[in-house]
């Protein structure tokens, strides 16, 4: 009886292919149970890889790599319990991400629906402020181009530091434990709903790059926050800058302290537009007073002046 090689060969290599595929699929959903034991929950993400952005979930092959460059190797026990309520955010582009927003939504069976937005943001960047050239003192909010954010349901887990997807940069020290984002309270109360989840899905809503370029769906209205944070700001270094111009600086000091002191605005989910100016206006007259202490006149008034020159325009792609 004749063998046919040709055969058995053609047999082995399919089912070499279709043991492939069934270790792949066990990777998925070991790391499924690695992250949520004992859960069926489905991942969903919406992310921007047209603009090379892409959000690693717990369930993906990458994100135990991830881990591993982000805290450079070292154990982080601590993070173990923050995985199923923690992605990274990859900026494989050229663009540096200064402002970005992501929501997360956790379905219940009962169809209950939880919603949680946090924004990061680096509201001097859009105003032309230029990147420290030393990696200390570099924004702790930005995605650079080639590099990664970890961020959890309630922010980010390192507290800024970013790793660079080369390895280059430098992450949390050996010593250095995962800062916990969660309160006591808010870690059980998200144990127990992920005991009835039947979804979790995260999304960036919005992202401004460093050009002042945005893309996003934008249903929380994070662009028009983000616009009237940069106006109040500009507003207020053009007030002093024209004053310079005018020979009436000490009055402009005088307006913009005067806005520092108004009553707080409080903001919440029902704010306008026109909450988030008047918030910010007190927040930047705030700050621009305290730095006219440091500065002095002549020096703030050279930044101010700087700082108007450089400010970008925030525009819709």
């Amino acid at each position: 009886m004749s063998v046919d090689t040709g055969s058995i060969k053609k047999h082995a290599a399919i089912v070499l292919t279709l043991i492939a595929v069934v270790s792949m699929v066990t990777v998925v959903y070991a790391g499924i149970r690695r992250a949520m034991p004992g859960m069926q929950v489905r991942f969903n993400k919406r992310d921007f890889p047209e603009q090379d952005l892409h959000i690693i979930a717990p369930v993906d092959l990458a994100f135990e790599a991830s881990i591993a460059d982000y805290f450079k190797g070292n154990s982080n026990e601590s993070f173990e319990t923050l995985k199923p309520f923690s992605v990274f955010i990859k900026n494989s582009g050229e663009k540096s991400v200064v402002a970005y927003a992501l929501v997360w939504q956790l379905v219940k069976r009962d169809g209950t629906v939880l919603t949680n937005t946090t924004s990061y943001s680096e509201p001097g960047i859009l105003m032309g402020d230029e990147v420290p050239s030393d990696p200390r003192f570099r924004h702790t909010q930005t995605i650079e181009p080639n590099s990664m954010k970890c961020l959890s349901w309630s922010g980010a887990i390192d507290g800024g530091t970013q790793s660079s997807l080369g390895g280059t940069a430098s992450g949390p020290s050996r010593d250095q434990p995962v800062q916990d984002t969660f309160s006591a309270g808010l870690r059980d109360q998200l144990d127990a709903d992920l005991l009835q989840a039947s979804d979790i899905t995260v999304s960036l809503d919005g992202v401004f790059f460093d050009d002042g370029t945005f893309v996003g769906p934008n249903v929380s209205g994070f662009f028009e926050r983000i616009q009237a944070m940069v106006s109040a700001k500009l507003d207020l270094i053009s007030e002093i800058a024209l004053a310079n111009e005018q020979g009436k600086v000490e009055e402009a000091f005088d307006s913009v302290r005067a806005k520092g002191v108004v009553a707080d605005v409080k903001i919440t989910s029902e704010s306008t537009p026109e909450d988030y100016y008047r918030y910010y206006s007190k927040l930047f007259a705030g700050e621009i007073s305290a730095m006219k202490m440091h500065y002095g006149n002549a020096g703030l008034v050279a930044r101010m002046v700087n700082s108007k020159k450089r400010a970008r325009i925030l525009v819709r792609k």
